[in-house]
């Protein structure tokens, strides 16, 4: 059992990664999930959280973070989650009644970290402000991090700039705290999610048959879906569940490697690259393990598998 903190920025694909996450009792104990603005705004970001707990009846305490990032003004990804965020499906009303346990995700992430028995798995499908403020005030809770499962990044293309992945491309300047904190990482970054952790429509449009739980899914996915479709893309990534499926079931994820990860800074094309040396005589800032391929047929089942037993 596996004590975990997911801090994201729902958004549809982290709303299916939620979904699987809170899916597996057995193997994590969920014991605080975080917001932080991204996708959308953060109040729109933890109204869906709220929806989603409750939708999937979860009592996991709630936790809204930072509204910005670290250095420059805000950018969401509305066009491609809707205004919202989380488009495509109808919540209940009352579900906006969940609880917020804090206003303050980084003093709250670092409460329940001393106050934990033991180490404690960090999800981050968000940018990555609440987790960088967390190793910057209170870098003594470092220890109590067992892992760090990151959704951001790439190793080859972006998506939000021809260099740039979104989540790091909004909080650059976290993404590098986090990097260089020493904590270990397991990166999932677009290299992954693009080009091997994808669904079909067809798929997307199998999950409608999986129960409650499976109509919400698919309605959500196919507004995604359709907003990938426009841009040109042929196969719908799941991003999101990537990080949290490789703390589930690491196994199924075939190719991985250690890099040393530099951030881009500047304010030109190349800001929020995340660029690995390489080089035979690297330079090593940090140790990132990136995952680089995925058994894309089991990740899928373990989707719908994940999706289906919220019906049992």
């Amino acid at each position: 059992m596996k004590k975990v903190i997911m801090d994201c920025d729902p958004g549809i694909d982290d709303a299916i990664a939620l979904t699987v996450l809170l899916a597996h009792p057995e193997i994590a104990d969920v014991i605080g999930v975080t917001t932080v603005g991204g996708n959308v705004t953060l109040n729109y970001v933890t109204q869906n959280a709220k929806k989603l707990l409750t939708f999937l009846g979860s009592h996991a305490e709630l936790a809204s973070g930072q509204a910005e990032p670290l250095v420059k003004e805000i950018e969401t990804a509305g066009e491609i989650h809707g205004k919202t965020g989380m488009e495509g499906y109808e919540f209940p009303k009352d579900s906006l009644d969940y609880p917020l346990t804090s206003e303050n995700a980084v003093t709250f992430i670092h409460d329940k970290l001393v106050n934990s028995d033991e180490p404690v798995d960090i999800i981050a499908t968000a940018p990555l402000t609440n987790i960088a403020l967390l190793l910057k005030t209170f870098p003594e809770v470092k220890p109590k991090i067992d892992h760090i499962y990151i959704m951001g990044g790439s190793t080859l293309q972006g998506n939000i700039t021809l260099a740039a992945e979104f989540n790091a491309y909004v909080d650059p300047e976290a993404a590098k705290i986090v990097f260089d904190s020493g904590v270990d990482i397991t990166l999932s970054g677009l290299n992954l999610t693009e080009n091997k952790a994808y669904m079909t429509m067809d798929e997307i449009g199998s999950i409608k048959h999986l129960g409650k739980v499976g109509v919400m899914a698919s309605s959500i996915l196919d507004f995604y879906a359709n907003a990938e479709l426009e841009k040109g893309m042929t196969k719908i990534p799941i991003h999101d569940a990537c990080a949290v499926i490789s703390m589930l079931k690491p196994e199924l994820f075939t190719k991985s490697n250690d890099y040393s990860i530099d951030v881009g800074l500047t304010n030109d094309q190349f800001r929020g690259m995340t660029y690995p040396d390489r080089r035979v005589y690297a330079e090593e800032h940090n140790k990132i393990k990136v995952l680089e391929d995925v058994d894309r047929e089991a990740f899928v089942q373990y989707l719908l598998d994940a999706i289906k037993s919220y019906d049992k």
